[in-house]
């Protein structure tokens, strides 16, 4: 397992300064069926590498995967990202003891406001989700699997996917509605996600998840 470095950062929307951990070289062991990865030891050290992903400022919450250097924002971005996160629900709740899962929720708030692509918006709820399984909150998982399944929709229907992301985020539909209990939904997903594979060989992998996941799905159905 390798561990988190801090490094230095400079807040693009409030300017704050502050040390953000980042992840050295880590090592997996394969992943679990909705591709989260799996580290060696305990749980919680796995969920950090996860956490470190993503950077969110500890004064104004604004958060995002990329690194804040990368970010140059407008003063009318400020603003917009200004209002939405003091309106935001679960950030002023949390924000004075922040939960392992706040700064991939903080990044899709912000990622709504900078409109970021439904495809990252649901990776993020994804990631979120994957946090929470590694840190035992049962139910804030199943809501960060709602929701990177409506992003991912969206993204089927309004964005140009091709090739292995097309594959990947119509099977992670499937995935994901079979772990939240519509065992009949994901088994017409995967067939949907066998279908654009075709005759792809470096997705062999994934279609043997997706025959491998569809026959669980039946068992759980029965």
């Amino acid at each position: 397992m390798g561990k988190a470095r801090r490094i230095y950062a400079s807040c693009p929307m409030c300017q704050y300064i502050f040390r953000a951990p980042r992840a050295r070289t880590y090592v997996t062991v394969g992943r679990e069926p909705d591709l989260c990865p799996k580290f060696p030891g305990r749980q919680v050290d796995g969920s950090r590498v996860i956490q470190s992903e993503v950077t969110m400022c500890p004064a104004c919450s604004f958060a995002a995967r990329e690194g804040f250097d990368e970010l140059d924002l407008t003063p009318t971005e400020r603003h917009g990202l200004e209002e939405r996160l003091k309106e935001d629900g679960l950030l002023r709740v949390f924000r004075s003891s922040p939960p392992p899962w706040l700064g991939f929720h903080a990044a899709e708030v912000c990622g709504q406001e900078r409109v970021l692509p439904a495809r990252e918006l649901g990776d993020l709820c994804l990631r979120a989700s994957w946090v929470c399984r590694k840190e035992k909150e049962s139910p804030f998982e199943s809501t960060f699997q709602l929701r990177a399944i409506r992003y991912f929709l969206r993204a089927l229907e309004e964005e140009s996917l091709h090739g292995r992301e097309l594959s990947l985020t119509t099977y992670l539909v499937g995935e994901l509605n079979r772990r939240l209990g519509n065992h009949r939904e994901a088994l017409n997903w995967f067939v949907n996600a066998e279908h654009t594979i075709e005759s792809d060989e470096s997705l062999a992998w994934l279609n043997r998840l997706i025959t491998q996941q569809s026959k669980l799905a039946r068992e759980e159905a029965a």
